[in-house]
């Protein structure tokens, strides 16, 4: 067969495309060819970052705190973005969809961290918790993957009772030719998947049926998936018979087309086979491949009823799923084939802790080294989490970054396509990329995707206005202010804009922010402030919500090793109730409250009686009427529910007045008014600030003496354990009262984007009873 082909790694030559920046070696063969391909390239566009959410553990107590930690990546590169400087997060309850957390902090070089209160009103169930960035997501209706899920309980001994994942009755059955299509007269490889309604797997068997006549059996090999190998022909009628009495039809055979075997890969090239049908012309076909929406090679040969290829591995420089894209020689694209590449190239992370076993509120010290693929030691940027395995939350920064990010739809037991325990996991991800990772390549139009504008910012943005025209087009100055009282000015510009910035709002951390505007409030200004979570679920209710679907048969860890003293008393569940008091406030808003109380609202004068309460009750006399009117020398807040007294008086046109209605005993309630009421009253808006900074507690030396009980489920948690030059580090922390296998979990980016995660185990002893002399 005369075939020639060449692989251009993408180095030198500089092709734009959909704004992408594409370097190639000068061809062998026409340039020409090779620019038109490039142009033709029509991956869709994806946001320019994606975020990895990392939490300390995966189920929650009320009343405890979540740590988390957020890598805003680079979604081509995986390099830490520095794009933005503001994290939006929030989190809801699966069950009704309904917010409850929401709040910002900070992004330094791409890291963000900080921490969510499990408040005790959460009730049991699944919750979810998303982050987004401005150049996270589209405003149009693709998926939202930036998402870890989370187990709240109101006591861990109620996970048994939490319903487990309900397994459907309902089956689905899919097949999935390789590269899109089926053509007659090629080798073509069919995959399949069966699942129940809620898209866990089911394994099957059963037969292919040509004219009635069987051509070959198979089965499932893994998670509900499988292949069968055949040669359809345009002429005959195929069915598939399953054992469960299930009968499909195959998809349509094409009569003419060119169609894409993937053969394997080796430790330097991946290898392909190119069929088209006898009876078609000899000619030119070229292979392009890409990662992460990056084109990374072209290949070009000639194709007469087949040819083989061969990709080297080097064009692509990191892990992940490579996509590659057939085109005819009218360089149009006629077969898609998904492809797993450098699974080896990522962070390898060993954590040894100083003795296999220590005692309870002992102190452990453990040694963390990190390298690449090579063994060369890498400068890493970590978090780690030691807890109590019960809580433990199995999806990790690979299965996020290189699966749940880059597949649609929900991934059965991603962890598995990871673990190298699972000998087969090669082949299984291939399973997963003919099935899940599947298109029909359908050609669009490269004006023709359209994703909306970013949809928030990392500042606060505004607009100041004023119904006067004496005051349009001009500066003006706004003060900030946060509840502790510190201020600063801002100003607009021209026509009204302006923006309170991330130092601002990193100065004045925690708590709101109060703006007010300087212009005199005679001329009515008004504050119009963008609401970005406004904008963020608008834009949600759009997307489909992706995540990973759990394996409910992997063996659980049983308790029977965890152990607490028994001469430790654990509380259950405690209701504490008592009544109902004031409305509690910043400060800020409590000194409006105090303003307008003593500005507008009653008062008390010196000689104790409440004034401007009722109508026509004053002690201190209309002065329209009476010549004996005094002005008071005090004006003090009324305390509500105390007793006051009242005087009402008759004037008389010669200037005297007798009381006419006297009272010793009015009980003072006064008006409630709410933060948005007084804001108004004092012509001001507020917003919130990046959400406050907390350390994880950590015992010390001293506290680990005390008698007080130990019930730490997280024995260590911190979002920066940065290695040295040697990819070295060491933590150090106390265990708790609590006896058991305790679980570390490390997971981090490294120089060049290497991404990795580890996991390392802590034995905990009952420590023995203290001797009596």
């Amino acid at each position: 067969m005369n075939t020639k082909y060449a692989c251009k790694r993408l180095m030198k030559y500089t092709v734009i495309l959909f704004n992408l920046l594409v370097s190639v070696i000068p061809p062998i063969y026409s340039q020409d060819s090779i620019n038109l391909l490039a142009a033709q390239f029509s991956e869709p566009a994806r946001p320019a970052e994606m975020i990895y959410l990392q939490t300390d553990k995966g189920i929650y107590e009320t009343e405890e705190d979540l740590w988390f930690k957020a890598y805003v990546l680079d979604a081509k590169t995986h390099f830490l973005s520095i794009r933005n400087r503001t994290l939006y997060l929030q989190m809801f309850n699966e069950a009704d969809d309904k917010i409850v957390w929401q709040e910002k902090y900070p992004i330094e070089n791409g890291i963000a961290s900080g921490h969510i209160y499990v408040d005790n009103s959460l009730l049991n169930g699944d919750y979810r918790i998303e982050a987004y960035t401005r150049h996270s997501f589209f405003a149009d209706s693709s998926e939202r993957t930036s998402i870890r899920r989370i187990k709240v309980l109101q006591n861990i001994n109620m996970r048994k009772k939490v319903a487990s994942p309900l397994r459907d009755k309902g089956f689905r059955f899919e097949t999935f030719p390789e590269g899109g299509n089926l053509i007659s007269c090629c080798p073509s490889k069919l995959a399949f998947k069966a699942t129940d309604g809620h898209g866990y797997p089911i394994e099957i068997q059963g037969a292919l049926y040509e004219n009635d006549t069987v051509v070959t059996t198979f089965q499932s090999s893994h998670a509900g998936m499988g292949y069968i190998r055949f040669t359809p022909s345009i002429g005959n009628t195929y069915q598939i018979r399953l054992s469960n009495d299930s009968i499909y039809s195959l998809p349509k055979i094409y009569p003419q087309g060119m169609t894409l075997r993937y053969v394997g890969q080796d430790s330097t090239h991946i290898e392909f086979t190119v069929y088209q049908n006898e009876g078609q012309p000899k000619q030119k076909f070229y292979l392009a491949g890409q990662l992460r929406g990056t084109l990374s090679c072209v290949a070009e040969g000639i194709l007469n009823q087949s040819a083989g290829m061969k990709i080297p591995l080097s064009a692509f420089s990191g892990q992940g799923i490579a996509v590659f894209t057939l085109y005819d020689n009218a360089i149009q694209p006629v077969a898609e084939r998904l492809v797993y590449v450098h699974p080896q190239k990522r962070l390898y992370i060993a954590a040894k802790p100083e003795k296999e076993s220590y005692m309870t509120r002992e102190k452990v010290s453990v040694k963390i080294k990190v390298t690449d693929q090579n063994g060369k030691p890498v400068t890493a940027h970590l978090g780690v989490s030691v807890s109590d395995p019960l809580y433990r939350n199995p999806t990790d920064i690979l299965t996020h970054c290189y699966l749940l990010s880059e597949i649609r739809g929900k991934i059965y037991d991603p962890v598995y396509y990871f673990n190298k325990e699972n000998t087969n996991r090669h082949e299984a991800m291939d399973l997963l990329l003919l099935t899940q990772g599947w298109r029909r390549y359908i050609r669009q139009s490269n004006n023709s995707i359209s994703h909306g504008q970013n949809p928030v910012f990392d500042d606060i943005i505004g607009v100041h206005s004023t119904k006067n025209k004496k005051f349009k087009n001009q500066q003006q100055f706004i003060k900030i202010s946060n509840p502790e009282g510190k201020s600063l000015l801002v100003s607009t510009d021209s026509v009204g804009c302006f923006a309170v910035g991330d130092e601002i709002m990193k100065t004045f951390r925690g708590g709101y922010l109060y703006l007010k505007p300087l212009l005199s409030d005679e001329y009515k200004p008004i504050l119009n402030i963008d609401d970005p979570f406004m904008t963020i679920n608008q834009t949600m209710k759009m997307k489909e919500i992706v995540y990973s679907l759990s394996n409910p048969d992997t063996p659980k860890k049983k308790d029977a090793h965890r152990y607490i003293d028994p001469s430790i008393i654990e509380l259950g569940e405690i209701t504490v109730t008592g009544q109902t008091g004031m409305v509690c406030r910043d400060k800020h808003i409590g000194y409006l409250d105090s303003l307008v109380r003593m500005n507008l609202e009653p008062w008390v004068c010196e000689h104790g009686y409440l004034e401007n309460y009722l109508p026509g009750f004053t002690h201190h006399h209309n002065p329209a009427y009476c010549p004996h009117a005094f002005t008071a020398k005090e004006r003090n807040i009324p305390i509500e529910g105390k007793v006051y007294k009242l005087l009402k008086c008759k004037y008389y046109d010669n200037g005297t007045f007798i009381v006419t209605d006297p009272r010793s005993s009015i009980v003072y309630h006064g008006p409630q008014y709410t933060d948005e009421e007084l804001l108004r009253i004092n012509n001001m808006w507020r917003v919130k600030s990046y959400y406050g900074a907390r350390e994880f507690y950590q015992p010390d030396e001293d506290e680990m003496l005390s008698a007080k009980p130990d019930f730490r489920n997280t024995l260590f948690w911190s979002s920066s354990v940065i290695t040295d030059g040697n990819g070295e580090a060491n933590i150090t922390f106390y265990c708790s009262d609590i006896n058991t296998e305790f679980t570390g979990q490390i997971e981090g980016i490294g120089d060049g984007g290497l991404l990795g995660s580890s996991i390392f185990n802590l034995r905990v002893l009952k420590m023995p009873p203290m001797k009596q002399e």
